[in-house]
Order: structure tokens, then C-alpha cells, then sequence
């Protein structure tokens, strides 16, 4: 019987083995997850030096003389630090101190980074100044743009005695071919959509 009973335990250790973050142990052990940009923002002073974990989605990626700036759209982080998609809470821009490719780091991609905070800098956006906070990067991962998943497109025309609308077809339990009519001289199966 202790056998029965160790063999959930194991099973679920080995599913949360899985389910950490996508950045390294040893960075994300320090990290204070309860700053916000709002708050960096907001007192500029007390933030400063302090690790932080955002992600969003990269809008601008520029390699200056000694830096790159990689500017961000903020978003939610899901349980394993991958950027969703979801409403922003702001820009900020990623400071690193050596040469990142502005077409490896280019826009709509997403981005995580594990990072100090070093300043907040007030820059234009469009003709309104904008506190960005600039964070120092420690490890950064980047994910390629998401793209919406595909769904398996309906069979037509539906044969047999049933519609997968069964019992809610709109033309009737004895209509066999659903909602399009017979279409000849497509072979069979056809299918309405490419």
C-alpha cells in the first residue's frame, strides 16, 4: 500500500519538474516580482538596483555607439515568465552592453528579461515625454511572434443519420447535408473551404 500512495507523489513531481520559469534558477531566485513599472515610475529612487523580471512585446531595437536599447510594450507574464498577450501597463527599454542584431531583436517578437533597474529616462513618445524605466539586463530570452492556432475546418456534406449539430440542426433532423447543398462534380469528401 505505500507503494500505491508514492507513485502520485512521483507522478506529480515529475509534472512541476516542468513547470518553472524560462529563465535560470540562479537569476530568478533574488527577484522581487511585486515591482511593477508603474511603481518604478512612480518613485524612480527607491527602485533603483533592484532585479526585476518583465517581458512584452519588442517595438524598436536600436545599437547605438556602446549599447543596445531594445524598447518594449509591456504585458503579463504567464506561470513560466513567457510574455502574454493582454492589456500593457506601459514601455520600457532594455539597456544591454553589447551588440544585440536589431533583425534577430526586431518588432512584434516577445521578449523576457531578468534585469536591474539603472534609471528611469524621460524621452518623447510622439510629441508627449514618457518616463521609461531602462533596465540592465542579466539573462534575456526571446520568443518568436505568436501566431493564432489552426482549427480543423468542418466535412461537408455530412452523411449519416446524425449532424455534428445533432439536435440543434437548423434544417431539420431528416436534412443529411447540412447547411450547403450538394455540389457536383467535386469528388468526395468536399470540402467548402482551401
Amino acid at each position: 500500500m505505500k507503494n500505491l500512495a508514492l507513485i502520485p507523489m512521483l507522478l506529480i513531481l515529475f509534472l512541476s519538474y516542468g513547470c518553472g520559469s524560462v529563465l535560470t534558477k540562479e537569476v530568478v531566485k533574488d527577484i522581487d516580482r511585486n515591482i511593477s513599472i508603474e511603481n518604478v515610475q512612480a518613485d524612480p529612487e527607491r527602485y533603483i538596483g533592484k532585479k526585476v523580471v518583465w517581458g512584452g512585446i519588442v517595438l524598436a531595437t536600436s545599437n547605438l555607439e556602446a549599447t543596445t536599447e531594445v524598447e518594449v510594450l509591456e504585458s503579463a507574464l504567464s506561470f513560466d515568465d513567457r510574455p502574454e498577450n493582454g492589456a500593457s501597463r506601459g514601455r520600457f527599454i532594455i539597456e544591454a552592453k553589447k551588440y544585440l542584431d536589431a533583425n534577430v531583436y526586431k518588432e512584434e517578437k516577445r521578449v523576457t528579461v531578468a534585469g536591474v533597474v539603472s534609471r528611469v529616462e524621460t524621452r518623447k513618445i510622439g510629441q508627449m515625454d514618457y518616463p521609461f524605466p531602462i533596465i540592465t539586463p542579466i539573462e534575456m530570452k526571446l520568443f518568436e511572434k505568436m501566431e493564432p492556432p489552426d482549427f480543423a475546418q468542418p466535412y461537408y456534406p455530412y452523411y449519416g443519420p446524425y449532424s455534428p449539430y445533432y439536435p440543434f440542426n437548423p434544417y431539420g433532423p431528416s436534412y443529411p447535408y447540412g447547411p450547403y447543398p450538394q455540389r457536383y462534380p467535386y469528388p468526395y469528401p468536399y470540402y467548402p473551404y482551401p
